[in-house]
C-alpha cells in the first residue's frame, strides 16, 4: 500500500502515546492504520482523532515502548491502510 503523510509529532504524552498534527484535515486517515516513519519503519498504530475540525490531531499507540525513545518533536510521520483480511462467513442454523 503506498504511504500517505499524517503529518509532524506535536508531542509525547506521559502514558507515551504521540500526538501528531494532522497535515490535511479534509482527509483524515481512518482508525487502525499503521503508522511509519520515513525509512518506513512501523511506529505504531493510529488510534484516535482528536481536536476541533479544522486543526485536527492524530493519537498514536506506539507498537513498542522502546519506539518511544527516538521520537522527535517535528519528526514527520505517514500512514498506510490496512487490507483488511475477510473472515469466513458464517451462516445461520
Amino acid at each position: 500500500m503506498p504511504l500517505r503523510p499524517l503529518g509532524s509529532v506535536l508531542h509525547i504524552t506521559k502514558s507515551k502515546y504521540i500526538v501528531v498534527k494532522l497535515v490535511k484535515a479534509d482527509d483524515l486517515p481512518p482508525l487502525g492504520a499503521e503508522v511509519v516513519d520515513a525509512n518506513n519503519e512501523v511506529i505504531g498504530r493510529l488510534i484516535d482523532i482528536i481536536g476541533p475540525v479544522t486543526q485536527p490531531y492524530a493519537i498514536v499507540k506506539p507498537l513498542k515502548p522502546s519506539v518511544v525513545s527516538f521520537i522527535k518533536p517535528t519528526m514527520f510521520l505517514f500512514y498506510r491502510i490496512l487490507k483488511v483480511k475477510k473472515g469466513a462467513k458464517r451462516g445461520r442454523s
